[in-house]
């Protein structure tokens, strides 16, 4: 499970990253991430009041070559830095096709408890698979928590962690149901991620040659 943090009360480091999936928004806060967004995505900054058009003038950290001198040079804290440093890292991995640990990242998104529980509950759902509302559901009831799929469905589609906490695995009994950056970067994110989990076994079940 990532390392949860407390944010504290002044502004958030802001930094872009160009993705295959188009300009990705990461705030960090208190030496931890809390907020990834995706361009256009309902929810885009919430809960923190991040405006989209001012979002993609911060600083451009997708290359790792550049990074550090960036990162070093932007008048950030250290642990603020250092937090977008491990996402961005996080993203390189998941987009080069591997299955980062989301544990590599500082978290700290700001909800309700009820909220946070549920996206606490998503990281348990592993890398190339799928679980329902109603399953999710059903955990945090066994958990002790009042929860119904369509309770669970609200607080999942105000994940403000885009892809490290994986609200896109999260699926209808009838479907890949919505998604907060469209159905089809969902069904995009899924199918990729079941195409490299499968690869991935297959290279981990490969017979040692002599």
């Amino acid at each position: 499970m990532p390392t949860e943090s407390t944010p504290s009360s002044s502004d958030p480091a802001l930094a872009t990253y160009d993705s295959p999936i188009g300009s990705l928004t990461l705030a960090a806060r208190g030496g931890a991430l809390i907020g990834l967004w995706g361009a256009g995505q309902r929810f885009f900054g919430s809960p923190y009041g991040i405006d989209e058009a001012v979002a993609r003038s911060a600083l451009d950290l997708t290359s790792p070559v550049s990074r550090d001198v960036i990162l070093a040079e932007a008048g950030w804290g250290e642990a603020d830095a250092r937090a977008l440093g491990a996402a961005m890292s996080w993203l390189d991995g998941y987009f080069a096709g591997e299955a980062p640990s989301p544990a590599t990242v500082r978290l700290a998104p700001a909800g309700t408890d009820f909220q946070k529980r549920v996206w606490e509950a998503m990281d348990a759902i592993p890398y190339g698979a799928t679980h329902t509302y109603g399953h999710l559901a059903a955990t945090m009831r066994g958990a002790g928590i009042p929860a119904s799929a369509q309770a669970v469905g609200g607080a999942v589609g105000r994940n403000p962690l885009l892809l490290i906490r994986p609200c896109h695995r999260v699926v209808a009994s009838t479907g890949p149901g919505g998604y907060a950056g469209g159905a089809p970067l969902k069904r995009w994110l899924l199918e990729r991620e079941a195409a490299t989990a499968s690869s991935l076994s297959r290279v981990s079940h490969a017979p040692d040659l002599p």
